[in-house]
């Protein structure tokens, strides 16, 4: 297929920063995208990697932390720099970065490999002697140590956003807007459950800051984690895709990384490795962290549903609806005893066979359109 004007010139753009760079030799290959509008590509220049992030301004971008009612933003890679020397400070292992254009949008940076936490998982459990177990340990250990970073008051004047419970409701703005009409046609049926649901959101969201509030990473899950060889003989925990950095709830990314859609993990593991994060911190009230937990992961998969809802209807995608039933499932997990507001919402208003992968075609809201791939 032929390029278009654009295509021209954005390759244009990407060939002269890779030029300035030294890099211009370099064979470039196209890494698979995820569901940002940021792309990748693998540089190889004789025995060296890098990879270049392309995240053009004109770039259709949502905004991250819920500061704006239309959460449709102008892209940039500023915040990328800036987390990066924050967490870099913080003791992480992130990747470096060689150079950078604000304006245009492209970064070169650090090439961690292929070997996420993920896969090596899916090795059977098992890399380099180190199994499941060992893997969500080192996971945990690097929020230990960026938790205990922010008790030494480097919040203060880190520059990122400070969550408060607005934050979160405009967040979840998709999910009433994009996925709600996905899955209940019927206008009064939907606006009844929007109605109840801003009342659950009343009641709930406060209970996320009841262990208090960190930097948080946003997206920290096995596939952002990575084995990084140290020139030691060993690997570090490499961490990817902080650049939505925030001051927000404790538990925020615990639950990002112990109740992800896409990896289960047993309830055993998961509450293992939640006495193993409370043990660094004998402080924080364990009824606390666990209500906090609890509405936390109600936050974030919601916030889910909803990326997944305009995904599909305004980008076409609709890949992730695979992971919709689990998304359900983790939300009411423990919801019963410990938020019982939010069990209620979801028996009323959202059935059992309303929990599963939408039927878009079924949906009179969209089946006059176009039907996404």
């Amino acid at each position: 297929m032929r390029a278009t004007p654009e295509q021209d010139r954005r390759n244009a753009d990407r060939q002269d920063f890779l030029g300035a760079c030294g890099w211009q030799a370099a064979q470039v290959m196209p890494l698979v995208d995820d569901a940002s509008a940021r792309k990748y590509f693998r540089l190889e220049r004789k025995h060296d990697t890098a990879l270049l992030m392309d995240f053009p301004p004109s770039a259709i971008h949502v905004d991250p932390h819920g500061l704006h009612e239309i959460f449709e933003r102008p892209a940039s890679i500023a915040p990328i720099l800036h987390t990066t020397a924050l967490f870099e400070r913080a003791g992480w292992r992130v990747p470096k970065i060689h150079a950078s254009d604000v304006k245009r949008g492209l970064v070169l940076i650090e090439d961690f490999g292929d070997v996420t936490f993920t896969r090596a998982l899916q090795a059977d459990g098992m890399m380099d002697g180190v199994g499941q177990d060992g893997l969500y340990l080192r996971a945990v250990d690097q929020l230990i140590g960026l938790h205990r970073f922010c008790d030494d008051d480097a919040m203060t004047d880190c520059g990122l956003v400070l969550y408060g419970p607005d934050n979160f409701r405009r967040m979840l703005a998709s999910f009433k807007t994009d996925y709600l009409p996905l899955i209940i046609a019927d206008p009064q049926r939907r606006a009844a459950a929007m109605a109840d649901f801003d009342r659950l959101l009343d009641d709930v969201l406060p209970q996320c800051w009841r262990a208090g509030d960190v930097i948080i990473h946003r997206d920290y899950h096995v596939d952002n984690l990575m084995l990084v060889e140290n020139g030691d003989g060993g690997d570090d925990c490499g961490i990817i895709d902080f650049q939505d950095a925030a001051i927000a709830p404790r538990p925020y990314d615990l639950v990002s990384l112990l109740r992800d859609v896409r990896h289960d993990i047993s309830p055993d593991l998961e509450n293992r490795m939640k006495q193993f994060y409370l043990a660094a911190f004998p402080n924080i009230d364990h009824s606390d962290f666990e209500t906090a937990y609890l509405a936390n992961s109600m936050v974030r998969n919601f916030r889910i549903l909803g990326r997944f809802g305009w995904l599909a209807i305004k980008a076409g995608k609709t890949r992730y609806f695979d992971f919709i039933p689990r998304c359900w499932d983790v939300i009411l997990r423990g919801a019963a005893d410990g938020l019982p507001a939010l069990y209620d919402w979801v028996e009323t208003h959202i059935p059992a066979d309303a929990r599963k992968a939408p039927n878009i075609s079924a949906n009179p809201t969209y089946s006059n359109k176009k039907a996404p791939q």
